[in-house]
């Protein structure tokens, strides 16, 4: 393999690649031991929704709860209580001034609040609450920490007389809305049937001074262990100048920032990237399912969908709610409760625990393995890179490619990086640094080893004979029965992807970090990581075959020729699956493409243990065993295409492993998965090139053929040459295949 040549072209830079990826492994082992022991979940469920649904059976909360903990729920999630809650509830009475006024039009109004009008004390643009003293009592205090004085003055009075009214200083959504914290004895309630709580609350409109230090003391008083808060609505609690205190009181409390994992930036909340990394470690990644998106799935998607999260996302915070609507003639609890006990179930299959869900550490990596990875990534970079330009000495400067690269330049480039790395060590500044070592890391290793396992043994290179077949290596000839051909192939596809998967582990260990593993932070340059080494394969192929000094102008030739239309309607077909694969790179991007591939990636989620991605296994895999088959077999017209398709595999590999929120093994797991299946299909492509090889082969051609003239698919043979005579001919024009003759 030609990439052994690399060792004794750089021996130096080579030993910095082996002492990057042996510091690697040892921060991955740390990894992977640190996720073994994260394997608690959470199945908390909705408050609200649950109590709807016991409201409309006429089941009691107490066995309603009960039952839940029995199904595999271990928290209720309290949404924290509103003056409209409590109203709703039958707790309190709440009315506007002006509500009061016009129902005195329609009759006498008794009570408290008749007494208030007859007194004249009624204002239409204040808001009035009846209700038990102690009561109004706690509404006065939770309303106390988010309404600004006016001038000085209160905005709540306390009014007694035939009965206790509380008169709030205006009126509107926003006081009737305004979070109040949670009941007590909600909370006790919850805990008798051997539940925990967690909480539910909106961002506050405003905050009195002091006033969220009072909020935080109310949700202590709760004597709740490791209260969870997931905020509701678009913002978390503090946005926007407030959040840094609510880190703290966070931090202080011992709390957790429970956060809600989005697909999509519209839908993450507002400064929900702040809190994680000002209350860090003290975060829980959190799973639901919108009403919405309830109404579209059955029970047994939204339990993969949930399952899913936990075993493939380390979410560890399943926020359930019921299904409020279900079909004719079945028990709605049961049926919820159900669907509650087959996410349980699955989860401990799988081998996790149901519990109260604990943050993730602080996972950091210790400066002495960053410095040796960082040491690796960059000669491995180096390497690539002097690679690349020595192959295109020849075909653009005329260069000989045996030639190496000086190495100054190469050690001097790997130099600064290693200071760049001390400095950010230095400065506790290493998280745009471990970004960018993963950028070169996910470019470096794939181009090494798209360009030793292609480029190394392309048409144009040693190795090839005269008409375009590879020569036999030697101690074996070429491939002449089909299955030794699908099995060399399909052994070649296994050894290139070991080689591009160590730059995944490379870079797998240099995001291995809080920040990343919690999704805060993300991989940067997806996008360009699909391209590049891509395009740079394509440029290569294209070189190796350029004779000397002639690639510049080979290049200008094809881009003069006429574009036809058969070539147009290719080109735009090409260029709309291009721009619609990158669209679906990445941690967000386009939907699926409709309820086909989404029940395709449902079945290959029950087959297998950790489904593998579509582009590998049913794309970029299967192209490259055929790249390699079609190498074999002489089919030189085909080789670029065929093998810049396969290549969209080895990046999707390295990328596989840029997803740190995944467990190592199931990264390990769907990239087996991916080569098996990706092998599999492969050596069906193979079997039928080798089926029609009759129409396009060499060998289909008659025994006086010229070497260089291939017959046209479909069997036509080409037109006939011009009789031979005695007397030498004008010279033949050199073109590279697929390129027509000048005019």
């Amino acid at each position: 393999m030609s990439l052994r040549r690399l060792v004794p072209r750089y021996p130096a830079l080579a030993v910095c690649v082996a002492a990057g990826l042996v510091a690697a492994l040892v921060v991955l082992a740390h990894r992977y031991h640190i996720e073994q022991v994260n394997r608690t979940v959470e199945i908390s469920v909705d408050g609200d929704d649950w109590t709807t649904l016991a409201r409309r059976t006429g089941i009691g909360r107490d066995s309603l709860y009960d039952a839940l903990y029995r199904a595999g729920a271990r928290s209720v999630t309290l949404y924290a209580v509103s003056l409209r809650r409590l109203a709703d509830a039958g707790r309190l009475t709440v009315m506007a001034g002006s509500d009061v006024i016009n129902a005195a039009r329609t009759g006498p109004v008794a009570g408290p609040l008749g007494d208030l009008l007859r007194a004249g004390q009624i204002s239409p643009g204040n808001t009035y609450v009846v209700g038990a003293l102690p009561a109004l009592e706690r509404v006065r205090a939770g309303l106390a920490v988010q309404l600004l004085p006016h001038a000085g003055q209160g905005r709540t009075t306390l009014r007694t007389g035939s009965g206790a009214v509380l008169e709030i200083a205006g009126r509107g959504q926003e006081i009737e809305e305004a979070p109040l914290g949670l009941l007590s004895e909600d909370a006790a309630q919850i805990r008798a049937q051997r539940l925990a709580i967690e909480a539910r609350i909106r961002n506050f409109r405003e905050v009195a001074p002091g006033g969220l230090e009072a909020f935080f003391t109310g949700l202590r008083s709760l004597g709740e262990d490791r209260l969870t808060l997931i905020f509701d609505g678009p913002q978390v609690l503090g946005y926007d100048r407030l959040i840094p205190d609510v880190a703290e009181q966070i931090k202080s409390a011992g709390f957790a920032f429970g956060q809600i994992e989005s697909f999509t930036a519209r839908r993450r909340q507002r400064g929900d990237p702040e809190l994680a990394l000002r209350a860090k470690p003290a975060v829980l990644r959190v799973f639901s399912l919108t009403p919405e998106e309830l109404a579209v799935l059955n029970p047994d998607d939204a339990r993969d969908k949930y399952v899913l999260a936990a075993r493939e996302r380390n979410v560890r915070i399943l926020y359930v709610r019921p299904f409020l609507t279900t079909p004719a003639g079945v028990d709605e609890v049961q049926a919820n409760l159900d669907y509650v006990a087959s996410i349980a179930g699955d989860l401990q299959q799988a081998g996790y625990r149901m519990g109260k869900a604990v943050p993730l550490p602080d996972v950091t990596i210790h400066p002495v393995w960053f410095l040796l990875m960082a040491l690796g990534t960059l000669a491995a970079s180096a390497i690539a890179a002097a690679e690349v330009l020595r192959t295109l000495a020849r075909p653009i400067a005329a260069r000989s490619p045996s030639r190496p690269i000086a190495p100054g330049p190469l050690y001097a480039g790997v130099g600064v990086g290693v200071v760049l790395t001390v400095i950010a060590l230095a400065l506790h500044k290493v998280t745009l640094w471990s970004q960018f070592l993963a950028f070169l890391a996910a470019l470096a290793f794939p181009t090494l080893s798209l360009m030793g396992f292609l480029v190394e043994t392309a048409p144009g290179r040693a190795g090839w004979s005269a008409a375009g077949r590879p020569g036999p290596p030697a101690g074996s000839g070429v491939p002449r029965g089909g299955i030794r051909l699908a099995a060399e192939s399909i052994g070649r596809l296994w050894a290139l992807s070991g080689v591009t998967a160590l730059g995944g582990l490379m870079v797998a260990a240099l995001l291995s970090q809080w920040a990343f593993m919690l999704e805060v932070r993300q991989f940067l340059g997806v996008k360009l990581v699909h391209v590049l080494p891509i395009a740079v394969l394509g440029l290569l192929l294209v070189a190796v075959e350029a004779p000397a000094g002639t690639l510049w102008a080979r290049l200008r030739s094809w881009g003069r020729q006429p574009l036809l239309l058969e070539y147009g309607i290719a080109v735009i077909i090409v260029g709309v699956a291009v721009v619609f694969a990158l669209g679906r790179t990445g941690n967000t991007g386009l939907p699926l493409l409709g309820p086909l591939e989404l029940r395709t990636r449902v079945l290959m989620s029950h087959l297998v243990i950790a489904r593998p991605r579509t582009k590998e296994f049913l794309i970029g895999d299967p192209f490259m065993v055929l790249a390699f088959a079609l190498m074999a077999l002489g089919a030189r017209k085909w080789i670029l295409p065929v093998a810049l398709v396969g290549a969209v595999g080895q990046v999707g590999l390295v990328n596989s492993f840029s997803h740190i929120h995944t467990p190592l093994v199931y990264v390990f797991l769907r990239t087996i998965y991916a080569l098996a299946f990706g092998s599999v299909i492969g050596a069906g492509l193979i079997g039928m090139v080798l089926w029609t090889r009759r129409w396009w082969s060499p060998d289909a051609r008659g025994p006086d053929a010229p070497a260089d003239r291939v017959p046209r698919a479909g069997g036509k043979p080409p037109a006939a040459d011009a009789p031979r005579t005695d007397q030498p001919g004008p010279r033949r024009e050199e073109r590279p295949a697929g390129v027509p003759p000048r005019r």
